[in-house]
Parts: structure tokens; sequence; C-alpha cells
């Protein structure tokens, strides 16, 4: 039926053409933000999944920070440690020299000097191992409690409470020196036992480090496999959509003309 009142090839056209830009619209959303599921409308499930993911994705980043956190804390305390274990030997070598009892007053008085130096630079190590105020080697300090994952579980960095190296007095004879060399194997003892315990704990934390980084990584490819847009498909997309807008402007054009027709009927 021809009318002119009603348009029907028109209507069609333009009811295609409608959806063509709703589409075309939706289309050029997920090209522009790259997201196929940007807001709930999209996709409200999987939208409120995201949502959650992207909270877990924060939660990793601040477990991996306060992890790397305690590896340095770690890390100072093991620095300190290895720095009083290089000079032992120079502290070992000095009080033997003071065991010697044919040493003359002045030399004696020049070893105990050096001495006395290399002690308060072994203790200034143990003072100076702190890290945010925490210190794990030197005495005074406490465990540190270490989030490690997102449910609130905890790794702890212990400490060791090594006290500070220091022997009774001068060393004035041999029987003094040994005895000093007996407290220096104590001391030895103690650092040795701090540094393995470092050693583990930071082991275990750089692993457990690297764990919550992979997990993170998983986590986000999950949430880009659940919302991210192929561009290439949707690209192919929107060039479909603007072709078709232009045939359906076309057909619109095309029926617009067809009751011109009629008046060929009236002549």
């Amino acid at each position: 039926m021809t009318s002119v009142n009603t348009n029907i090839g028109a209507i069609l056209a333009q009811k295609f053409l409608r959806v063509n830009n709703t589409e075309m619209n939706v289309t050029q959303n997920r090209v522009s933000s790259g997201l196929r599921v940007a807001t709930v409308t999209d996709d409200a499930s999987s939208f409120a999944v995201a949502a959650g993911i992207r909270g877990d994705i924060k939660a990793y980043t601040a477990v991996a920070a306060a992890l790397q956190a305690g590896v340095v804390a770690g890390t100072v305390a093991v620095s300190a440690g290895e720095q009083i274990s290089s000079r032992m030997g120079d502290i070992k070598a000095k009080l033997v020299q003071l065991s010697d009892e044919s040493l003359s007053s002045a030399s004696r008085s020049t070893y105990n000097s050096d001495l006395t130096s290399m002690v308060a630079e072994v203790n200034g190590y143990l003072a100076q191992a702190q890290y945010t105020g925490r210190n794990l080697l030197g005495s005074g300090g406490g465990d540190i409690q270490i989030v490690s994952n997102i449910d609130g579980s905890t790794v702890s960095l212990r400490n060791n409470d090594v006290t500070d190296l220091s022997f009774a007095g001068t060393i004035t004879n041999n029987s003094v020196a040994q005895i000093a060399l007996t407290s220096l194997g104590s001391f030895k003892a103690s650092l040795d036992t701090a540094l393995a315990n470092l050693g583990a704990d930071l082991t275990r934390i750089k692993s457990q480090t690297e764990f919550v980084k992979q997990t993170e990584e998983t986590v986000r490819i999950g949430l880009g496999a659940l919302v991210d847009a192929d561009l290439a498909r949707e690209s192919a997309q929107l060039s479909a959509n603007q072709v078709r807008q232009q045939l359906g402007v076309q057909a619109i054009g095309i029926a617009n003309q067809q009751p011109q027709t009629l008046l060929g009927l009236c002549r």
C-alpha cells in the first residue's frame, strides 16, 4: 500500500538506523575506554565481580609494599651484622696481641686504645641497625609482624637481641685477655645465630613477596579477560556500523522519495 500519511519504508529505515546507532555508541565506548564492561549497565554481574577483583589488586599492592619494607628492615640488620662480623677478626687479633705479657706499657696502652675504638665501632653498628625505628639485630627491639597476604595473615622478622660487646676493663695481662677472648667467642656465636635467623627470615619474606606479585599479575590477567574489550573485533564492528549507518540514511532518503510517485497518478 502506498500512502502519504504513513511511510512504512521510512519508518522501518528509521528503526534500523536507530538500532544501528545504539550499537555504534556501544562500540565507540568500548574502543575509547578499552573496556567491554565499563559501567554497571554494560553487564551488572561482571561489573560487580570486577569491582571485587580491583579491590583485591589494591590489597595485593599494599601487601607487596609491606613485605618490601620488611625486606629492607631485614637487609639493614644483615648489613650491620656483616660489618660487625668482618670486624671480629681484627678484634680477636688485637686481643691476642694484648695477651703477650712482654709488651711495653706504651704498646699495651696503644693496643688497648685501638681495641676500645673497635669495640665502640661494633656497638655503633648494633645501635644503627635500624629501619623506621625498629632494630632487628641489637637489643631492646622486638619481632616485626608483616602482613603477608590479603587475608591478613602475617610473617615474622625475628628480633635477635645481640647485646653490646664489652670487656671487663683494659687488657692488662694474659689472664684478662683470655677472659676477653671467651667473651668475644660468645658474642660471635650470638651474632652468627642472629645472622642465620635474619637470613632465613629474609628468604621466606622474599619468597612470599614474589608469590604475592605473581598472584597479583594472575588476578590482573583474570580481570582483563572479564572486562577488557577485544579492540580488533570492536574496530571491525565499528567500521561495519558506520557503513550500515550510511546505508540507513540513504534508505530513509529513498523511502521519503516514494510518496512523490503519487503525484504522477494525479496528473
